[in-house]
């Protein structure tokens, strides 16, 4: 099955079962290379992106949703149906593939999102979650996601701000303060990931993340300075997304004010305006 001619030729049933087979661990053909950190949804993403064949592109997207569905069905907690649910959700999230939103969503139920702290593999229910905050329908999953953050989870805390501010991008603001501290007490928390995604991410106003991180400490303030830092931020981005305080007490930069503000870097999380 290396043959990607072969692959391409597939029906979408087959190419379900194949998808199955690899993502499981029972295909291992082609061989995924360790040496380049590949996982077995690479392959699949990278035949997709490649192939010109527009029916044989729709045959696997449609595939793909199958499979996630049909995996859906097995042991989470751990296992050959888990892994495929992981490997799954991600190749569903690189495809952005949003017909795989429902099946993403009852997967998530089975867990945190249930309420059922624990109940799926680690792994699988992150990238489930990754999946589902960018394919979510906006509005509609705000309470699911503000119920887990406000559980002692914190291996998931990181994708759930993803979850919050696509979900709905202003209230999400309202979390960033509490971000803020939780890195404090949690030193594997990446802050600097989830500020630069909320400061880049183009649905806010300028201005909106110096507001919702205005009333921080000064040393709180040096913190997230010092965490964008180490991801890149330039001065003046620093200088805009957390000012410092002006002799009348602003924390409201001049260019803000003029509504004038400097480019902003690449969006780290690409799918923040879905």
């Amino acid at each position: 099955m290396s043959d990607a001619s072969a692959i391409t030729g597939l029906s979408a049933a087959k190419l379900r079962a194949w998808l199955l087979a690899r993502m499981c661990g029972k295909e291992v053909d082609p061989p995924v290379s360790e040496l380049h950190l590949e996982s077995p949804d690479d392959y699949v993403a990278t035949l997709h992106e490649q192939s010109r064949d527009k029916a044989f592109r729709a045959r696997l997207e449609k595939a793909a949703v199958a499979a996630l569905a049909e995996a859906a069905q097995g042991n989470l907690r751990e296992g050959p149906d888990a892994r495929a649910v992981r490997y799954l959700a991600e190749l569903v999230d690189t495809l952005e593939l949003r017909a795989a939103e429902t099946t993403l969503r009852e997967i998530a139920e089975r867990g945190a999102f249930g309420g059922h702290d624990g109940a799926l593999d680690g792994d699988a229910e992150e990238l489930v979650f990754f999946a589902l905050a960018g394919l979510q329908t906006p509005g509609e999953l705000y309470s699911k996601w503000l119920a887990v953050w406000q559980r002692e989870l914190p291996r998931l805390w990181p994708v759930v701000t993803a979850g919050l501010r696509i979900s709905d991008p202003e209230r999400a603001l309202g979390v960033l303060p509490e971000a803020v501290e939780r890195a404090r007490s949690h030193q594997d928390f990446p802050l600097g990931d989830i500020l630069w995604a909320f400061a880049t991410d183009p649905t806010y106003a300028p201005g909106a993340i110096a507001g919702a991180l205005a009333g921080l400490s000064k040393e709180a303030r040096r913190r997230c300075r010092d965490a964008l830092a180490e991801l890149g931020a330039e001065q003046n981005e620093l200088d805009a997304w957390l000012p410092d305080r002006d002799p009348g007490g602003s924390t409201t930069p001049a260019w803000a004010r003029l509504k004038k503000g400097p480019d902003l870097p690449p969006r780290l999380y690409e799918k923040a305006a879905a």
